[in-house]
């Protein structure tokens, strides 16, 4: 079976704290194998017990009973994990500065364009079930918020920045 990049949205911000050990306990039970997590933000790579398609549903609604909070997961098989990867628009400001690039992955396909230039100087690239928005200036200032683009895109996503990306996939190798 192939591994599974399962990604958490808003967690361990505003009380909503999910332990990487409790985080893989509840993946271990529904019967995940090879499950690792990534830095306490909510980043699960595991072999699926069933199909890839329930790894999102099941880990959800199991974490929801143990935490008593709901916590949307979105996930994408390693095949799909490698061509986001490969369809990365902006190579030169990954290798430059891969803190300020992020990936931002949608639980459904956004299926418009985005002009960001009301923000600010931030570049952003929708493709699939994917957006790359590079933030030249930093995150944390930044007017284009995960909120923003949740209303943009008509979406629910969750966001992680290239370093990460980039983690998950060489976790995924591991395991296949």
């Amino acid at each position: 079976m192939s591994p599974v990049i399962a990604l958490l949205r808003a967690v361990n911000v505003g009380g909503r704290t999910v332990r990487s050990a409790q985080l893989r306990e509840v993946a271990q039970s529904v019967g995940h194998t090879q499950v690792a997590t990534y830095v306490n933000s909510g980043n699960i790579v595991l072999v699926p017990a069933g199909t890839a398609s329930d790894v999102g549903p099941g880990l959800s609604s199991a974490l929801a009973a143990e935490l008593s909070f709901d916590v949307p997961v979105l996930t994408r098989t390693m095949s799909e994990w490698d061509a986001v990867v490969d369809r990365l628009p902006f190579p030169d400001e990954a290798s430059a500065d891969p803190s300020h690039l992020v990936l931002y992955c949608w639980d459904g396909d956004p299926g418009t364009s985005f002009d960001p230039t009301p923000y600010g100087a931030e570049s952003v690239e929708l493709a699939g079930h994917e957006a790359y928005v590079y933030y030249p200036d930093g995150i944390g200032r930044s007017k284009l918020t995960l909120p923003v683009l949740e209303k943009a895109t008509g979406r629910t996503g969750t966001g992680r920045n290239w370093n990460t990306v980039l983690a998950l996939q060489r976790l995924a190798r591991e395991r296949a």
